[in-house]
């Protein structure tokens, strides 16, 4: 669904897929580092490129939980990889920026560069809250919520729930 609330919209050159998780286990960070060598894990205080990360297994449970970050330009092979480390997370999340959602001139809406992008969020609510499943989220203005009943229903879904403040 999230892939298609996507296409919905156009994407800027420098449009990027992002990949938030937090990993509570040694495996998971070592399985994660495997995946994604080059992404960012921040944990204890302390930051390293996958490809940097300790080996030693003590050292990686002194640093636990945490967190990966990856970005990689949309059309990559993230989101391939992604559920390898999202069904092993605590909690996370894949987000598309630089989306720009186009005019829809029968609600009164003009196209929409700014606080626009697609959410998709597994174990945790858009706050990082945790909450069951995975929820997928479309960034509009707050104003605006019929440009978020509309782009769902593009894709043949509706919103299921109140407006909430985002990023």
């Amino acid at each position: 669904m999230a892939v298609s609330l996507v296409g919905c919209g156009e994407l800027w050159e420098e449009a990027s897929v992002d990949l938030d998780a937090e990993l509570l286990r040694v495996e998971d960070v070592v399985r994660a580092r495997e995946v994604f060598p080059q992404g960012w894990f921040s944990g204890g205080g302390e930051h390293f490129r996958g490809v940097d990360l300790p080996n030693d297994v003590g050292v990686l449970a002194g640093l636990l939980p945490m967190m990966l970050s990856v970005e990689e330009p949309v059309g990559s092979a993230l989101l391939d990889r992604a559920p390898e480390v999202l069904r092993r997370a605590g909690w996370g999340q894949i987000a598309w920026m630089a989306l720009s959602w186009p005019a829809v001139p029968e609600l009164g809406l003009g196209p929409e560069h700014a606080r626009t992008g697609v959410q998709a969020c597994f174990g945790t609510d858009a706050n990082h809250e945790p909450a069951p499943g995975h929820t997928v989220y479309v960034h509009v203005r707050p104003w605006e919520d019929e440009r978020a009943q509309h782009l769902a229903q593009q894709i043949g879904h509706d919103v299921v729930g109140p407006g909430e403040h985002g990023w």
